[in-house]
């Protein structure tokens, strides 16, 4: 049988700092059959210089660069928009995959439209794995507060990008996929590190003073993802109802000092929408609701 082209969507800009370990971390995969597409969002360093680089020695890379900058998602919707691959995998431009990657994630995708697998920190941060003692959720409502499904460790099929395109305008592109494919249930967890996750120290938030700005960005994200979630043109109807529910009681939480709707859908679904929590009995659920649901200030 013949092997499948495997699509990497990579979306770069003034990324030259770490491009080349990453680059040379997919054109060195195990699995050989790939197609690169690079988009470079308009970058004013070496970045596309780099590219060009590639492309010269490699024909699998092929180089682009917008005459504008796009902004994170709509990048990654052009990139995934011009590939042609049977799967397409996602990659930032400043991590490192492990060699055998997209093999892996390909012999265990199954016939789920995506499978999404575990990361190392490396960079500016203390040692450590993305997700710990993990267990994918069982329903989408499990993806309504929290994403676990991080674009650079996505495998996904090329017929899952007509139930994702184009991205919702605000929010997280991945977020947006994990819900997605929850919500069909043609998702699966691969148990594994492969991927080598670079975090910059101004992306995460260090100082005690920034607290309050996390917790306003926190409770905007949130509040955007949910409203994307419920005009997800596939939902059913009774679960279009539930998430315009719980999208009405969380935005009291950010006019109240408590919001009682969102205290009470917290309570009653608890095991539902933070799967990945303790399973705690009725006061310790109790507590919980009542802290999440407080204002935002």
């Amino acid at each position: 049988m013949e092997e499948p082209l495997i699509s990497i969507a990579l979306c770069t800009y003034n990324g030259e700092k770490y491009l080349k370990e990453q680059m040379d971390s997919i054109i060195n995969q195990t699995y050989k059959k790939l197609e690169i597409i690079v988009v470079d969002d308009d970058s004013t360093d070496n970045t596309f210089d780099i590219l060009s680089n590639y492309a010269k020695v490699d024909v699998r890379v092929k180089c682009i660069k917008n005459s504008a900058n796009l902004g994170f998602n709509k990048n990654f919707e052009k990139a995934l928009k011009l590939t042609s691959g049977e799967y397409i995998a996602i990659s930032d431009q400043d991590d490192i995959w492990l060699p055998d990657k997209l093999q892996s994630l390909l012999i265990n995708i199954g016939d789920n439209w995506l499978i999404f697998s575990n990361s190392n920190f490396i960079g500016d941060r203390e040692p450590g794995t993305l997700l710990k003692d993990f267990k994918l959720p069982v329903n989408y409502k499990g993806f309504l507060f929290r994403n676990y499904v991080t674009g650079h460790t996505v495998l996904m099929r090329r017929e899952f990008l007509h139930f994702i395109l184009p991205f919702p305008q605000k929010g997280f592109y991945d977020w947006w996929m994990g819900f997605v494919a929850a919500y069909h249930h043609k998702m699966t967890f691969y148990d594994e590190v492969l991927t080598y996750y670079r975090v910059h120290n101004e992306s995460v938030i260090q100082r005690r003073q920034d607290l309050g700005k996390a917790i306003l960005v926190e409770f905007e994200t949130n509040a955007i993802m949910l409203n994307n979630f419920s005009g997800y043109k596939h939902l059913k109807l009774a679960d279009k109802v539930f998430i315009d529910q719980l999208k009405g009681a969380y935005q009291l939480k950010g006019s109240k000092s408590r919001s009682v709707p969102l205290i009470k859908m917290i309570y009653k679904y608890y095991h539902e929408l933070f799967p990945n929590r303790k399973p705690w009995k009725s006061l310790t659920k109790l507590i919980f609701a009542f802290k999440f649901s407080k204002g935002v200030r």
